[in-house]
């Protein structure tokens, strides 16, 4: 009986930490629509304005993602940490190098939109490569611990 009740509270719990992840998610994109506004408006370049938001958006979102899967997953998640950290990697070098490429094509060098987008893409696909690869290498390890 006190099992259960254990349970029940971890439950609760987790989903307590969802909610606040989840908040902290939904003020990330608000505080990060702001600020894209604030300096790309001015400048006038509606497309560059766009494709920095989505890139952004990506990268928040595929750190959040992996939050949100940790814990949900809990009990098994936490013997997979090391891949979870790679991906939490993975994903804030991708929104690092969005970023940079914000700073230098966007505003240093100011690319045409087709280029700058172009740019974006690339490293967003390769981002997803090595995420997706790193799922794999998740799905192995759960495969290899139901083994042992």
């Amino acid at each position: 009986m006190g099992m259960e009740t254990e349970l029940a509270k971890d439950g609760g719990s987790q989903r307590g930490f969802v909610r606040i992840v989840t908040f902290l998610y939904a003020a990330v994109l608000i505080v990060t629509l702001a600020v894209v506004l604030l300096f790309e408006l001015p400048y006038d370049r509606i497309s560059h304005t766009w494709i920095t938001l989505t890139s952004l958006f990506f990268g928040e979102t595929f750190l959040y993602g992996i939050a949100l899967h940790y814990l949900t997953n809990s009990p098994r998640s936490r013997r997979l940490i090391p891949a979870y950290i790679a991906m939490g990697t993975i994903s804030g070098v991708y929104l690092i190098v969005a970023i940079a490429f914000i700073l230098i094509f966007s505003w240093a060098l100011d690319v045409s939109a087709y280029t700058y987008g172009l740019l974006q893409f690339i490293v967003l696909g390769l981002a997803a490569i090595v995420m997706g690869l790193m799922a794999l290498y998740m799905k192995n390890l759960e495969l290899q611990e139901k083994g042992t």
